[in-house]
């Protein structure tokens, strides 16, 4: 037997065997009695099993008994299988009954509704298997017979293997897979048995092993977290095992949509190769586990995508791209906890914050939504209206002194009812309250200079439409029209000068408070489909919610993108429009026009080409093949998301000057989460659950913002392109996904990683 320093890798022995007769079983016989070694396998071979010495004579139909802790195999493993690449998905988690449905050899076959067809070797199944116990994880090397040959077995076998069970005169050994994940598939280490006598230098593993100092690997340590953690295990024991975790921050919501909000607490244990996160719940337990870990051989599939153990979906593991981000302090001036997933800005005074709350939920799973004010200066909540599951519509008036809100469902009769309320911004007090006549549904409400526009069928089911203009001071009714099929409302809000609609070819801009025509435009129905028409397109404008929209926009006038001056009516612009086309409008005006060869919303980015387009001169400054959206401007410099990655462009070329394609996870469609906020130097998005900073000048990656929970929230993408992450002046008012909302100093960011 040899060892020493140069046999040490990864926390573990090498074992290399001396004419070995010690045998790895899975509770059967692993290999032929023959005194070869198996390729791959690495262990010599026996007459006898642990299958052997127990009674195993089982038929179909039988019902078994399993204990907790069993590996289950999708199918019969053969003594050529090498020990790391069994596949196994599943272990038992509790203790579970089985009905036998067919028997081969030493293996028993059973069907799981669930998890499909099943295999386990007998021995599990017996009563001798009763015996075994989980012992603390444990190294060791394997006792020489005395023979002059030597072997070393495979790296990647050997060096990842613990005892972690015992029973009567046999080791169990837990041997981590080749590949860990693969395509969908999360595997699982195998359970092997060998002989006790075989076994010598045993060597309980430290505590601590995920410390900066400790000698695990990433791999062994993921391989311990594996085999010891599950949803019974306290935060106690983890900072045992684990030790001191680097950064502890509140969790995302634990709970579905439709259940009250549950923040635990996720540790953060983070090195170079690997970062492991923790989550408890609120008594301690153990709730979630979450390796981010590298793309590499053992974990070869698609980039950012998470990756669940078939038994348990909570623990999983995230490949990402090159690069890990460690965590930065940023501390904020204030953070309001609220009840509801996401968080969005939507206007702001000098002294209030009107937030939206959406529990991100769709198809099924959205079970409230709420419209709530918080005061600007301390983060406390004022007031808030929960919209239960049910449609609510915002529109803040002019002056931002009141908002006007509908909503279609009332939460605590738990029935549906239209109301239109109009509150103090500040106090959330009804000023006054429109309660429509008729019995059925509101279409919904907009606004306009001075007005309140409700919107409603003239019969149930009907597609006319009545148009009730309100006096926003009051509630009083100004005047009334009626608009026939396929009419069409545009107005944004109360920035808005007129009531403007399209009916009967015609669009027309109204007097709000008489409904004179002010102007109109002669023109078709669009024969192209509108883009704000796709749930997951993320609007035309950044709306910014510290200013006021200027009195222009781009509209769809049949088969042309016309940029209207909405005092008068003139076109200022315009453009063919085409089906499939996306136009986003940038900070200084210019468009980002983008394409899709096949006339489609979706599709691969290759069918993409985007141009930067200077609408007020005509001209195309430039053109680039694929998807580029999400863009900022800063002097030459635009910041952008292309083909699903933050890049840089040269401004007047489009030339890429830098992308994160290589270094941070790689995303196959683009974030809707969130839009860029530049702080001197670095360059903020939302990522996945994190909130990255980025050095703007070459994009690489500085790390990600502590306690900050970022999300997905689909169908919001509006919602959470303009709300989400918002400065003004040296402040930054950030969202996220567990109900937080903060307000944080820019030049404290600055400080801390200034590099």
């Amino acid at each position: 037997m040899k060892t020493g320093s140069k046999w040490q890798k990864t926390g573990y022995l090498w074992i290399t065997v001396t004419g070995i007769s010690a045998v790895l079983f899975t509770g059967f016989m692993l290999l032929n009695t023959n005194t070869e070694t198996q390729a791959g396998q690495g262990f010599g071979s026996t007459t006898q099993s642990l299958s052997a010495q127990a009674k195993t004579n089982y038929k179909p139909g039988d019902t078994l008994n399993l204990e907790a802790g069993m590996p289950l195999y999708t199918q019969v493993i053969g003594n050529k299988v090498p020990v790391d690449l069994m596949g196994i998905q599943y272990y038992t988690s509790s203790n579970e009954k089985i009905k036998g449905q067919a028997v081969h050899g030493e293996w028993i076959q059973f069907q799981d509704y669930n998890r499909g067809e099943l295999w386990i070797p007998g021995w599990y199944t017996s009563k001798e298997s009763r015996s075994l116990k989980t012992v603390t994880p444990q190294t060791f090397s394997l006792r020489p017979p005395g023979s002059s040959t030597s072997w070393s077995p495979s790296p990647t076998l050997t060096d990842q293997a613990l005892i972690v069970a015992a029973t009567k005169d046999w080791y169990g050994l837990s041997i981590a897979p080749r590949v860990w994940n693969k395509e969908s598939f999360t595997y699982r280490p195998a359970l092997l048995w060998v002989k006790a006598q075989a076994v010598e230098q045993q060597a309980i593993v430290a505590d601590g092993w995920f410390q900066q100092d400790a000698s695990h690997s990433a791999l062994a340590v993921r391989h311990l977290t594996d085999i010891m953690l599950n949803k019974k295990t306290t935060s106690k024991q983890v900072k045992q095992w684990l030790g001191e975790p680097d950064w502890n921050e509140n969790s995302a919501n634990l709970n579905d949509t439709g259940y009250t909000m549950s923040i635990g607490q996720t540790w953060r244990y983070e090195r170079a190769d690997a970062q492991f996160l923790v989550t408890f719940n609120k008594n301690g337990k153990l709730a979630r586990a979450r390796w981010n870990i590298p793309q590499d051989d053992r974990n070869n599939v698609v980039s950012d995508w998470s990756f669940g153990r078939s038994d348990e979906y909570e623990f999983t593991t995230k490949i990402t791209g090159k690069s890990l981000p460690i965590t930065l302090p940023w501390k904020p001036i204030w953070t309001n906890q609220g009840d509801i997933n996401y968080t969005f800005l939507k206007a702001a005074t000098d002294d209030v914050l009107l937030m939206k709350g959406d529990d991100g939920g769709f198809s099924g799973f959205h079970y409230e939504s709420s419209m709530y004010a918080l005061d600007r200066h301390s983060g406390k909540k004022l007031w808030e209206i929960n919209a239960g599951y049910g449609r609510q519509q915002v529109e803040v008036d002019a002056g931002r002194q009141y908002v006007t809100m509908y909503t279609d469902y009332d939460p605590d009769k738990k029935e549906y009812v239209d109301r239109i309320r109009h509150l103090q911004l500040k106090s959330g007090d009804v000023v006054w309250e429109y309660a429509p006549k008729q019995k059925f549904r509101l279409n919904g409400i907009t606004a306009a200079k001075n007005v309140v526009v409700v919107s409603s069928p003239v019969v149930e089911g009907s597609s006319n439409s009545w148009l009730t203009v309100l006096d926003s001071a009051n509630g009083k009714t100004l005047w009334t029209r009626k608009l026939s099929t396929g009419y069409q409302l545009l107005n944004k809000g109360s920035d808005d000068p007129y009531v403007m609609y399209w009916e009967k070819n015609q669009l027309v801009a109204a007097d709000p408070l008489s409904g004179r025509t002010v102007w109109s435009i002669k023109v078709g129905k669009p024969t192209v489909d509108h883009p704000e028409n796709n749930p997951y397109f993320d609007g035309i404008y950044r709306l910014d919610p510290f200013a006021s929209t200027q009195p222009e926009r781009w509209m769809l006038l049949r088969d042309q993108w016309a940029l209207l001056d909405l005092n008068t009516g003139k076109k200022l612009a315009q453009f063919p429009a085409a089906n499939g086309q996306q136009i986003e409008v940038l900070s200084d005006g210019k468009l980002l026009i983008r394409d899709n060869k096949k006339g489609d919303i979706y599709g691969d980015y290759a069918d993409f080409t985007t141009t930067l387009y200077d609408a007020k001169s005509g001209t195309e400054r430039w053109t680039q093949t694929g998807k580029i959206e999400r863009g900022f401007v800063e002097d030459d410099q635009l910041y952008v998301i292309k083909n699903g990655y933050p890049a840089a462009l040269a401004y007047d070329t489009g030339k890429t000057r830098w992308s994160a394609q290589n270094t941070i996870s790689s995303l196959r469609y683009p974030t809707n989460q969130g839009s860029y906020v530049v702080i001197e130097d670095q360059l903020l998005l939302p990522m996945g659950e994190d909130l990255l900073i980025m050095d703007k000048n070459d994009g690489t990656l500085i790390g990600r913002v502590h306690d900050v929970v970022m999300g997905n929230p689909e169908h919001r993408d509006r919602d959470a392109k303009n709300g989400t992450m918002n400065r003004l002046g040296n402040e930054v008012y950030i969202g996220s996904s567990n109900g937080r909302f903060s307000i944080y100093d820019a030049n404290d960011l600055h400080t801390h990683i200034s590099r």
